[in-house]
């Protein structure tokens, strides 16, 4: 464990863990992804193994038929609509395509936008703050005094898990219409109507990202979707390597965006379980901050709970390089109800100062 000394850049590495411990992966309690723990339900599994069959082949360069099944729910033109392999793979094409000098973020917000906008040469404007309305304003301020092409807004956000209404982000949205706004949605699924992905087929400066690696629990088939403008679409697919999606992720992608009984039962599990969280971290009195996705941002009264963690086998998301943020402050995913039950008798024994 003493080697696991550098903070992940993301949660989930399970890899160098494996090495540091000397442990499984299996063996390891792993809170820092925010990944739906429900399996696939059994008929889809059963297509992907049948899928398997397939995989000689080479999947097809514009996924034809997720776009098809997305038209057939948002009715949102297959010309509108660009796949990805994995949403994070979609931030780089964008600024790629757009080659933004000047880019805009909203702190503490997921780091690959910043990673992807340096790479792509762009000077980074930030605005920051720990309450949403503030940070909002302090936006809106900086597209009034900063010429900005791009700006970046994680909704809900990773890792405060608060969220924005399509009234409140709109008219921002069309007041500055020589600026593009990405949206990134990959945890809409918790506030599905607040979606500007119908917006985004329409408006000149809007992209809406889309992700099946949290809710839908893809993280290793990696599957994600852009919906924009067709120039802006045409411009991004121009970067996209061939085959960029895997025919796997394209197989299982469309069944499960149009299984309702799965999101249904995925949701009732997520408000069954934040409402016991919430109410244990209540009762032990740990500052959190209210989310609306399945996973909280916790700030402690003093650092060293990530370590105090990996000792008991747990991994949790220590928020230190977040911008903005401290080894204070941890992300907490919901997983199961044993795993949640386990990692509160940890965060007790913490609380209590049993330093073992």
């Amino acid at each position: 464990m003493l080697g696991f000394k550098v903070y992940p850049q993301h949660g989930g590495d399970l890899y160098s863990l494996e090495k540091a411990l000397g442990l499984s992966a299996d063996a390891i309690i792993d809170l820092s992804t925010s990944v739906n723990p429900l399996p696939l339900p059994k008929n889809l599994k059963r297509v992907l193994i049948k899928s398997l069959d397939l995989i000689n082949r080479y999947p097809d360069p514009l996924s034809r038929s997720f776009k098809e099944t997305l038209y057939e729910i948002y009715s949102i033109p297959p010309e509108n609509i660009v796949c990805g392999n994995g949403s994070s793979e979609l931030i780089y094409v964008f600024i790629k395509a757009l080659s933004p000098k000047r880019v805009l973020i909203l702190e503490p917000t997921f780091s690959e936008y910043e990673r992807a906008s340096t790479i792509g040469g762009a000077s980074i404007h930030r605005v920051f703050s720990l309450d949403k309305e503030t940070l909002l304003k302090k936006a809106v301020e900086k597209l009034s005094e900063t010429k900005i092409d791009l700006v970046f807004v994680c909704n809900p956000n990773n890792p405060t898990g608060w969220f924005y209404k399509k009234e409140e982000l709109l008219p921002i949205i069309k007041a500055f219409p020589s600026t593009n706004f990405l949206i990134d949605e990959a945890f809409i699924e918790f506030v599905e109507d607040e979606t500007l992905i119908k917006e985004a087929a329409e408006l000149d400066n809007l992209i809406v990202l889309r992700s099946l690696t949290k809710f839908y629990g893809l993280s290793g088939l990696r599957f994600g979707y852009a919906v924009s403008s067709k120039d802006f679409i045409k411009k991004a697919q121009t970067f996209l390597p061939p085959w960029n999606v895997n025919i796997l992720a394209q197989t299982i992608a469309g069944l499960l965006i149009k299984d309702p009984e799965f999101k249904e039962k995925s949701l009732r599990f997520f408000t069954r379980e934040k409402r016991r969280f919430e109410k244990k971290l209540k009762e032990l009195s740990v500052s959190f901050f209210p989310s609306v996705a399945n996973y909280y941002l916790l700030k402690l009264i003093e650092e060293g709970f990530f370590e105090f963690c990996l000792k008991h086998n747990i991994l949790i998301r220590n928020c230190a390089n977040f911008y903005g943020l401290d080894s204070r402050f941890v992300r907490i995913s919901i997983k199961s109800k044993r795993w949640n039950n386990i990692f509160f008798e940890v965060l007790e024994k913490w609380l209590r100062k049993e330093f073992t």
